[in-house]
Formats: structure tokens, sequence, C-alpha cells
């Protein structure tokens, strides 16, 4: 049986009292869509935004740590967010895309509840905030999916109309 020395915690211990509460976190969400919404309202600002946030997915090209799990959600939070800027989508409530941006801006911040830039914990909260907001916009996001998937295929079928000799 291993021992540890006096005074040092396990690690999990530390991940445990590093992850956000929910209270912490709808906290941080309130506090955010103020500025959200200023970014839902000025298409410029949105597009830098959305810039930021691709930029800095680029930091993370091997290991995503604590995001692994909700990298998807991230990227269709990009993608949502492209589609709503450029007038594709709109079939979105003011509510879902204020929170689709909150998640975006609290993942370009380096600023929040567990600093960035700490190695191993510094996405633990982003992490936590982008799965809250994916679970308060569940349907909004399956019906952007749903609408990204008929549009894939509706742009085949024109393709495959258009190669096909008359």
């Amino acid at each position: 049986m291993a021992t540890r020395k006096p005074g040092k915690k396990p690690a999990t211990d530390t991940v445990r009292k590093t992850k956000p509460t929910k209270k912490q976190i709808a906290e941080v969400i309130e506090k955010t869509k103020t500025k959200a919404e200023e970014y839902a309202r000025d298409p410029s600002k949105a597009k830098k935004l959305l810039e930021d946030a691709v930029k800095k997915t680029r930091d993370f090209t091997g290991n995503r740590g604590p995001l692994t799990e909700v990298w998807g959600y991230l990227t269709a939070f990009f993608r949502l967010l492209r589609a709503y800027i450029r007038k594709d989508y709109r079939d979105i409530a003011w509510g879902p895309i204020v929170l689709v941006i909150v998640a975006i801006l609290y993942f370009v911040s380096p600023l929040d509840l567990i600093p960035d830039t700490i190695p191993g914990i510094g996405h633990i909260d982003d992490a936590a905030v982008i799965a809250f907001v994916v679970a308060q916009t569940k349907i909004d996001l399956d019906n952007f999916l749903a609408w990204e998937v008929e549009r894939l295929h509706s742009e085949d079928d024109t393709e495959s109309d258009q190669t096909q000799p008359a």
C-alpha cells in the first residue's frame, strides 16, 4: 500500500476542489449575459469573437485536457454563431443564442474562475460552463445540427443533379 507524504493531497482532491459548482457557473453566466447580448446585436463584434475563439482552438492540437468531452459541442457553438452572423440560420430564440455566445466568450477569456494558464486544470471551468450551456440549449443545438445535416444533404443533391447528363 502506497503512502503519501504528510500534507500532500491526492490529485483527485485538487480537481474536486477546483471544479466550479453549479452555483458558480450560473453566476458567471449571469454576469456575462449582458456582454454576450452586445455581441449578438453586433455582427462585427461577434465575428471577431469567433475569430479569436478559432485562433485559441489551435492551442489544442494534441491534448485538449478537460475540454475533450465538450470539444464537439464547442465547435458546434462556433458553427452556430457563424451561421447566425451570416443570417443563414436564425431559427433560434434570443436567450439560447446569447448563452452560446456566453460559452464562447468564457472559452476565449483567459481570466475566469480558474485561470487558463494553470497547467492541467486551467480549462476545467471552461468545460463546466460549456457543458452547462449545452444542457440549457440542447433542443436548439440539436435543431441546428439537424439543419446542418439537412443543408449538407441538399447541397449534395444539388451537386449530383448538376453532374448528371441531361
